[in-house]
């Protein structure tokens, strides 16, 4: 199964060193069998969702551009994880999240599963879930909430984990606490009980 490494760029301090530092992550994989998708189309949630509509593999790979794979054996975890076919969706560890957890109110906030980049899903074509592009902070709750209505829970790797680049471009920083409520009162009403 061929992955696709989907990265959304944009622009932002050091994006030079951000890509050389993904690219130099990508060629130690053990794992050959991959394309990398780049895109630069709008903000993230449309950005990264072009990467996606894309993607040609099997499976999909989310890679910001300020994030890296960690380990060299990381595609091919995943590669053996999606082998199993009950897998459609998986998160993995991250540096700075080595114990992912699915939690029952995620649409929320509460996020123990972490970055998008830390998310691969079989690649369903046409019929992918994609982020929703009315949010910016909280896109991966939103997906990850819909991949669980829809696929049950993701498999959790904890054998391999993505790196995190922390920096003042992350979106935790640019975004004022306006904007989040924003978008915490759009998932509020978007998953409200209105039976």
């Amino acid at each position: 199964m061929k992955i696709s490494i989907a990265i959304p760029i944009h622009n932002m301090d050091h994006a030079d060193f951000f890509l050389g530092r993904i690219m130099d992550s990508l060629k130690l994989q053990t794992f050959r069998d991959f394309e990398i998708v780049i895109t630069k189309d709008g903000k993230m949630a449309e950005n990264t969702n072009a990467a996606i509509k894309k993607a040609t593999g099997e499976i999909v790979k989310i890679l910001y551009m300020d994030d890296w794979l960690d380990s060299p054996n990381y595609l091919m975890e995943i590669h053996k994880a999606f082998l199993n076919p009950e897998v459609d969706w998986l998160v993995t560890a991250a540096l700075n999240n080595p114990y992912p957890a699915w939690t029952d109110d995620i649409e929320t906030g509460n996020n123990k599963l972490g970055s998008p980049s830390a998310l691969a899903f079989k690649n369903n074509f046409e019929d992918n879930l994609l982020f929703d592009e009315e949010l910016s902070w909280l896109l991966d709750c939103d997906l990850y909430k819909r991949m669980e209505k829809k696929f049950g829970k993701p498999a959790i790797l904890t054998d391999v984990s993505i790196g995190i680049g922390i920096h003042k471009g992350q979106m935790t920083h640019i975004l004022t606490d306006e904007q989040k409520l924003a978008e915490h009162n759009y998932l509020n009403y978007k998953y409200a009980d209105r039976t």
